[in-house]
């Protein structure tokens, strides 16, 4: 069995070559012209790192390189792509830097696990590929994680670690959830008009300090921070040269206790709420009756589209349980005119799809009735993205003994199987009507990079083959033996990942789990004392 037998995202097609593999040697050299040099680059690094060849990017084309190409025409949509491996050479071909950035990821494990070692000895490791023709396009063109900051603070760079792990297997969008009941992590500057006298730096001030505690996450409270506006630009700067996408979110009438005590006139009697560091939900909610109700959420997302590169503005919606019904239809309604104004797509938990929305307004689905949505669906007003809990919800305790995670969705166990064994396309929706998967990892009980990755991994590689392969095209125990397979390679990344007992591992994680059980790191985040 080769490497093309272990790809994960399964492609459309794969088909051996009647030729001799390629080798890539010492003087292997990367050809392109200026508009595939950002790809080239990845590409470069990549066998830099493993190899400690000087792999140079050139211009020209000779017997033995690595040629990416863009052409005007090319089926199967911007993130298609075309590999061809012979004796003699690699090609790339695709529409765009999107396809070919996925090529990229698919050349990455056809090439030995060992070219994801970072410390290369000279001699080491025998560079050879199986001659084979690939051609591949995905199923669904939004394919992502999201990660919630708010509860617990990522750092930028942590949360660019986030993104290194994620691409290689073609998810291209990261959700940030930046506002709770807990916290308000993303800085909004002082407006040139500021009718109410509204102190948008306390936002930050007040609310980037916040934190949940869970008495049995280690340690008990989250870690405090906030992004700078220069933070988030350079977060989604580095999402972009790996096909990410990276959608904001605000969350909106309710989970917004951070920014009624940072904020009094917010509140009807004026005064400030205090910080909370609870875990629990629905309790908060802004009123629909003050006008700085309004002012606030259109500086807020006015400010929010102008600093976020992609078509994306998430504004929430859900869990607004304290928030009266014709309040909470008429602050939604308003809130998605507001950041339709913006220039951006809104995007919302499917809540809020029981208000009046904007044509083209995309709804998360992740919990309840999913007849409204589909009513939507089929009208053409909105596209969904599927987030059903007890399917891609990644803070799910695998099973009662997972250390860390939460145990609220009915059902289980929570494995990479389950996450893998159902159809997007459910419930009346078709895939035309569905703009992708998303699996959220809510932080409650997550306080660093590798306790996250227990949680995200196997389980997001399930949701990265179902948002990618045909349905038809995916077989469970096929995907159990190629999940099987890359565990190598997560472990020489250094990524703790669950070992799921029903899964024949190559390798398991090289910091056990119970390592990364550890305190909060100095230095955390942008607050100062």
């Amino acid at each position: 069995m080769n490497t093309t037998d272990n790809l994960i995202p399964r492609p459309s097609h794969v088909e051996l070559l009647d030729s001799p593999a390629f080798t890539l040697a010492a003087a292997a050299r990367i050809a392109g012209n200026d508009s595939t040099v950002p790809v080239a680059e990845q590409l470069a690094s990549l066998l830099r790192r493993g190899t400690g060849f000087d792999v140079p990017i050139v211009a020209d084309t000779r017997t033995g390189d690595i040629a990416l190409q863009l052409v005007e025409t090319f089926d199967g949509g911007p993130e298609a792509y075309a590999l061809t491996v012979t004796e003699g050479g690699i090609q790339l071909t695709a529409g765009s830097n999107a396809g070919l950035f996925n090529a990229v990821q698919t050349l990455r494990q056809l090439l030995p696990s060992s070219i994801e070692d970072t410390n290369p000895k000279e001699g080491d490791g025998s560079w050879v590929i199986p001659a084979v023709e690939i051609l591949d396009a995905p199923r669904f063109a939004y394919r992502g994680l999201m990660l919630d900051v708010a509860r617990n603070f990522f750092t930028v760079e942590e949360v660019k670690k986030q993104i290194d792990v994620m691409t290689q297997f073609k998810l291209n969008a990261l959700h940030l959830h930046l506002t709770d009941d807990q916290a308000w992590r993303i800085e909004i500057h002082a407006p040139k008009e500021n009718p109410s006298g509204l102190d948008y730096a306390k936002l930050t001030a007040v609310g980037g300090h916040g934190a949940v505690e869970v008495p049995t996450a280690v340690p008990v409270r989250g870690n405090s921070g906030f992004y700078t506006q220069q933070d988030f630009k350079e977060i989604q700067a580095y999402a972009a040269t790996k096909n990410v996408l990276v959608v904001p979110e605000v969350d909106l009438p309710g989970h917004v206790n951070a920014a009624l005590a940072a904020i009094p006139q917010l509140n009807p009697d004026g005064l400030a709420k205090p910080m909370s560091s609870t875990s629990e939900v629905g309790w908060s909610t802004l009123d629909a009756a003050l006008p700085a109700t309004y002012e606030f959420v259109r500086e807020v997302l006015g400010q929010l589209a102008e600093i976020t590169a992609g078509p994306f503005l998430h504004i929430g919606g859900d869990e607004a349980h304290v928030t009266g019904h014709d309040n909470y239809i008429a602050m939604v309604q308003e809130f998605a005119r507001i950041g339709t104004e913006t220039g951006k797509t809104v995007v919302g938990w499917n809540e809020y799809a029981d208000a009046g929305l904007p044509d083209g307004a995309v709804v998360q689905y992740w919990h309840g009735d999913l007849a409204p949505v589909v009513r939507r669906a089929d009208s053409g007003a909105s596209s969904v993205i599927m987030s059903p809990a007890a399917n891609t919800y990644l803070d799910q305790k695998y099973d009662k003994s997972s250390p860390v995670g939460l145990e609220w969705v009915e059902g289980g166990p929570f494995t990479w199987s389950e996450y893998y064994n159902w159809d997007p396309a459910q419930g009346g929706l078709q895939d035309h009507q569905i703009l992708g998967v998303e699996g959220p990892l809510w932080t409650e009980t997550v306080r660093n990079n590798q306790q996250a990755y227990w949680l995200l991994y196997p389980r997001a590689v399930s949701l990265a083959e179902v948002a990618w392969s045909a349905q038809e095209a995916r077989n469970t125990g096929d995907f159990r033996r190629r999940l099987g397979a890359f565990g190598e390679r997560l472990a020489k990344q250094g990524v703790a990942f669950q070992e799921a007992p029903d899964v024949e591992w190559s390798a398991k994680p090289e910091w056990p789990f119970q390592e990364t059980m550890t305190g909060n790191k100095p230095g955390y985040g942008t607050i100062e004392a």
